[in-house]
């Protein structure tokens, strides 16, 4: 039998800043098409503008005679998440 030690480590949690602060996509129920990756300066608003004219055009454009009317919007935070004091060797992913 193996025993384990376990203890309580403090964590912060805050945006990655290697990575784009978030990201608003459209994606297309109907044939999983995604609207294009945003521009990291866009602003969230700007994004989620972007993507619901990326849905309209979708419908009317690329499928005037379907019935690609359905849509989920996704936004993406990313964060990261750091240990508040050394917690030992990297796991292994």
């Amino acid at each position: 039998m193996t025993r384990s030690h376990h203890r309580y480590v403090d964590m912060e949690l805050r945006p990655d800043p290697e990575a784009n602060p978030y990201t608003v996509r459209a994606t297309c129920v109907t044939c999983a098409d995604q609207s294009p990756e945003p521009e990291p300066s866009e602003s969230m608003t700007s994004q989620m503008t972007r993507a619901q004219r990326w849905c309209t055009a979708h419908a009317a454009r690329d499928y005037p005679g379907g019935r690609h009317f359905r849509y989920a919007g996704t936004t993406t935070l990313r964060w990261l998440v750091t240990p508040a004091e050394d917690i030992g060797p990297e796991a292994a992913s």
